[in-house]
């Protein structure tokens, strides 16, 4: 199975750099919610937000933030952003499936939020 590092690799970073736009995801981590208003598509996370192009733009960067990743690029093409996004949640949910499924018995709160931590850092890669 791919990891999100591995797709990122293959579907993102194999594009030329002038089609890609970095972004800082320094946000806090808590509840994660993507909301649109009368300028466009935000991901907000607490009171902190990014300003999306789309609500596939921000679909794509909630990925990244539930896995806890501080910096990303982004596809500047919406269309390519919409052709590989349903492959990306899809691989997503399966991983979140699987280390759900290997944390399930960890009743500590704190040890199971910082072991997903490292999960998910080893797998980002």
């Amino acid at each position: 199975m791919r990891t999100i590092g591995k797709f990122y690799k293959d579907e993102i970073l194999c594009l030329p750099k002038r089609k890609l736009k970095k972004v800082e995801l320094d946000m806090s981590s808590g509840d994660i919610k993507i909301e649109e208003d009368l300028f466009g598509w935000k991901i907000y996370s607490g009171k902190e937000y990014i300003e999306c192009s789309s609500e596939e733009e921000a679909r794509y960067l909630k990925i990244f933030l539930d896995a806890g990743v501080r910096e990303v690029r982004v596809p500047k093409d919406d269309e390519y952003i919409n052709k590989i996004l349903p492959k990306f949640e899809k691989l997503k949910k399966k991983i979140d499936e699987i280390i759900d499924s290997y944390l399930y018995s960890v009743l500590d709160r704190n040890l199971r939020a910082r072991a997903r931590h490292e999960i998910y850092m080893e797998i980002t890669k």
